[in-house]
């Protein structure tokens, strides 16, 4: 029997964009043949919250490199120095966190490429196992350190030093990444209201806005039972 046509409400979520109404087909089954192209299920929530994390942690790091190279100057470490890049930085953050909430949610945000998802379809993909996530964690925490820090010298080389730009770079590093956490939740509802689980189809989640697919709640785990039997030594 076919399922009723049903839209998906996204905008009853936290005013996300809504999807064209479709109808789905007679149930299936996810194949049981494991595809050959190595493409991997990444969990779309998880990659998001992963980014937003190290985005967080970066900005700690970046307000730690700003603090080693100011010690290293001859003006050195003052009072004056840390009230003004600890006050940028707030100052920065609190700016910034409401408008990258508001413009990223049009762009950039991980939840407006969800109505591009299709239904997964095909041979099996497996999911990427804690080893995958270790390493992509480890990339993504490279270059989003090394990204940090060539901005941050870069702001300081054309404003000075004093706190200003340090500032500036921690507090919109760390707005970023809480607009970011923010949008998770929003993922997690709409999975939840659609019953669907969304994944980044690919090796690696470089571009993982490219290939999205998705698979009804009850179908997930069985992507991590193929994930499980695929890790498993062979006889």
């Amino acid at each position: 029997m076919r399922e009723q046509a049903r839209p998906d409400r996204h905008d009853a979520c936290c005013g996300a964009i809504p999807h064209p109404p479709s109808v789905s087909g007679p149930s299936r089954e996810y194949p049981d043949r494991v595809t050959q192209s190595g493409e991997k299920l990444w969990g779309y929530a998880s990659l998001a919250r992963l980014f937003s994390l190290t985005l967080i942690v970066v900005s700690g790091l970046m307000l730690l490199l700003s603090i080693a190279l100011q010690a290293a100057t001859e003006e050195g470490l003052d009072s004056r120095w840390y009230i003004a890049a600890f006050g940028i930085t707030g100052l920065t953050g609190v700016i910034s966190y409401p408008l990258f909430r508001v413009w990223l949610r049009k762009t950039a945000l991980p939840s407006v490429r969800l109505p591009q998802a299709v239904r997964a379809s095909g041979p099996r993909r497996l999911e990427a196992t804690p080893r995958d996530w270790r390493r992509w964690a480890a990339f993504s925490g490279v270059v989003l350190t090394v990204g940090g820090a060539a901005m941050l010298t870069f702001l300081i080389g054309v404003l000075g030093r004093g706190g200003t730009a340090e500032g500036v770079v921690v507090g919109m590093l760390a707005a970023w990444g809480a607009a970011t956490l923010e949008d998770v939740r929003r993922i997690r509802i709409i999975e939840r209201t659609e019953g669907r689980r969304y994944y980044a189809a690919c090796r690696r989640p470089t571009g993982v806005g490219n290939k999205l697919v998705w698979l009804p709640r009850k179908a997930a785990p069985d992507a991590a039972a193929a994930r499980d039997a695929g890790a498993a030594p062979s006889a």
